[in-house]
């Protein structure tokens, strides 16, 4: 079964892509951070190489971790970064690729879709047969972030400043999906990307 990474900067619509490789074309959909949020839960490995590290004053009452807490721990501290996603992104991994196996044993699904904002970053290439990125011209994006999220321009700056340049994404990503008119362009161009497949 062919494993595809889908990538793209907020504002271009992948949520729609992802959508649409789910609902329209059988795909088996996995969202890396929707993995992690699940890792770092209580009882899971995760959550408790976090707390070890830590410690107990970024949990809330429930015991669970308090995000916000944790991101203040790693905010301009490098190496408490490095550390957090040393504890994370591996087993998100591992858990990706026994998801991958599972899917391909039901035989229910014509190919897995990994949804992951550090696809280049985190090397997801052992895992990926191909990286597919989601484009969107700056000022579509800086519209719909404005839109559907309510963000001021300021925010959408610090947004756009904050991730990768488009010309990194064009270079490392063997399929670009344009996502600057219709959803009907986008399944059109699904479309033809899958049946070459």
């Amino acid at each position: 079964m062919k494993v595809y990474g889908i990538t793209g900067g907020a504002g271009t619509g992948k949520s729609e892509v992802i959508r649409m490789l789910q609902d329209d074309f059988r795909g088996y959909v996995i969202m890396a951070d929707e993995v992690a949020r699940e890792l770092t839960q209580k009882g899971h490995v995760s959550y408790r190489l976090i707390v070890d590290y830590f410690g107990r004053d970024i949990l809330m009452e429930d015991g669970e971790i308090d995000r916000r807490k944790l991101a203040d721990h790693v905010f301009n501290n490098e190496e408490a970064l490095e550390k957090l996603n040393s504890m994370t992104h591996p087993y998100v991994k591992e858990e990706i690729k026994r998801q991958i196996a599972e899917a391909e044993a039901s035989g229910n699904y014509r190919f897995a879709a990994v949804e992951a904002a550090l696809l280049l970053e985190c090397g997801y290439e052992n895992i990926c047969d191909e990286f597919w990125y989601v484009y969107t011209k700056p000022e579509i994006r800086r519209q719909r972030m404005k839109e559907t999220r309510n963000y001021s321009d300021e925010k959408v700056d610090s947004v756009m400043r904050n991730q990768q340049p488009d010309e990194v994404f064009f270079e490392q990503c063997s399929f670009v999906i344009k996502n600057n008119t219709t959803l009907s362009d986008v399944y059109a161009q699904l479309k033809e990307k899958l049946d070459q497949q």
